[in-house]
């Protein structure tokens, strides 16, 4: 296949009959026009995309190695047939469509369709098409290049899809996205903006930002941190809503480097923090009113556990006072009585007097000490072994007394704490009370 330019128009024709001729010649220059007729087919061999060229009637004539394994073929298998033979019927049709507008207006053609692949799926591609002509200057055929567009497409979907889902999101985000330059002017809002200024989005892109704040040293503060580390994180400012009023911000912002044309500046979010600042200011309050509470709480709790050691100690006191004046004022007078002339009737009155008076204080005499039963301190010695469980010989042997001496001692014991003529144990009253 050779190339020449005749009337500005491309021309492309096969040297078949040429190399025909030079077969019926068997001498050196056939094989070298054998040679030179080899080399567009190599040409077209190393060009990596598929290309493929056809006759007036849309019958292939060849194509390159790209175009065979493109469509996972052999050349020889597509050579001589039309796309009805290797191609889908609605992809055959569409394909013919195209080739005789070509042949129709000739020149160059360019469009968007599918082929089967080799792997049996459908690719898009780009057919990029040209007609060539015989020596006669007539249309005998076209040559096409195919460009496959499938990853690319999946690509352009990816991207459009991740455009829209971001579109979605910068729409509807609660925070307000911005963008400014370095001066302050604002180069891109989010639409939340308009929660907080009577202004719509449009107007506010090349104001300044600066102009909203309350506080111009925060600017100062904002830009320096900025600077200094290249971002800022929570950082709090006032601003003058659409009301006149202030609010509190929280902003995150860093800084954008240049690209190209377009300068550095200076990206972030803003979030409205004034409720949750005034939370914070109630919850302070309430902390230090608790606080002023939990104070005067410990004070009244401190006073009231005066007044209940003062009131134990009261109650003690009392308690120790009545079981004396009991013991010290009324039961020997009732011991005198007992021992002196009674009729039945007057020693029944006075047992009964003498319970009731037991009776009365024996809730004492377990928080009382043994001291108040006025114990001898020998009797005192002998009701600790009793206590502890020594026998009456031991507790004789260890105080050098006689053991009818324990025994007078244990009777005065037994007679003082109220017991006597009681089937009660001693060592177990004694314990009890300890």
């Amino acid at each position: 296949m050779g190339v020449e330019r005749k009337n500005g128009r491309e021309r492309v024709f096969a040297v078949k009959k040429r190399m025909t001729s030079a077969r019926a010649r068997p001498n050196k220059n056939a094989d070298e026009e054998a040679g030179t007729s080899a080399f567009p087919q190599k040409l077209i061999d190393s060009i990596p995309i598929p290309v493929f060229y056809k006759d007036i009637r849309g019958v292939y004539l060849g194509g390159n190695q790209a175009f065979a394994d493109f469509l996972g073929r052999k050349m020889e298998d597509i050579v001589g047939k039309t796309v009805h033979e290797i191609a889908p019927e609605d992809l055959a049709e569409e394909y013919e469509r195209a080739d005789k507008e070509l042949f129709r207006r000739e020149g160059i053609q360019t469009y968007e369709s599918a082929i089967v692949h080799a792997d049996g799926a459908r690719h898009k591609v780009i057919f990029n098409k040209a007609t060539f002509s015989n020596r006669d200057g007539v249309v005998s055929g076209l040559i096409g290049s195919i460009f496959d567009i499938a990853q690319r497409k999946e690509v352009e979907e990816r991207l459009r899809r991740n455009e829209e889902r971001y579109r979605r999101i910068f729409e509807n985000i609660q925070d307000v996205y911005y963008e400014v330059g370095l001066d302050g002017a604002i180069l891109e809002l989010s639409p939340s903006i308009e929660r907080y200024f009577q202004f719509k989005r449009e107007d506010l892109i090349g104001r300044s930002i600066y102009e909203f704040y309350s506080d111009k040293n925060r600017r100062k503060a904002l830009l320096q941190e900025i600077e200094e580390k290249g971002y800022v994180r929570d950082f709090e400012i006032h601003l003058r809503d659409r009301r006149g009023a202030q609010f509190t911000c929280s902003i995150t912002a860093s800084i954008m480097p240049g690209e190209g044309e377009r300068p550095p500046r200076i990206a972030g979010s803003m979030r409205d923090i004034s409720e949750r600042k005034r939370d914070e200011e109630t919850l302070r309050q309430r902390e230090e009113e608790l606080s002023i509470k939990s104070r005067n709480l410990e004070e009244v709790n401190t006073a009231l556990k005066v007044l209940l050691k003062q009131r134990e100690e009261d109650r003690k006191e009392l308690e120790e006072n009545v079981l004396a004046n009991v013991k010290t004022s009324l039961l020997p007078y009732l011991e005198k009585l007992k021992k002196g002339p009674l009729t039945q009737r007057q020693r029944a009155y006075l047992e009964i007097l003498e319970a009731q008076m037991k009776k009365i204080i024996s809730p004492f005499l377990h928080r009382i000490s043994q001291a108040c039963f006025d114990l001898t301190p020998q009797e005192i010695r002998v009701a600790d072994f009793v206590k502890n469980g020594n026998t009456t010989k031991e507790i004789a042997d260890i105080l050098r007394i006689s053991i009818k001496t324990v025994d007078y001692h244990r009777d005065n014991i037994r007679r003082k704490m109220g017991i006597k003529n009681h089937h009660t144990n001693l060592r177990s009253f004694l314990l009890k009370l300890s």
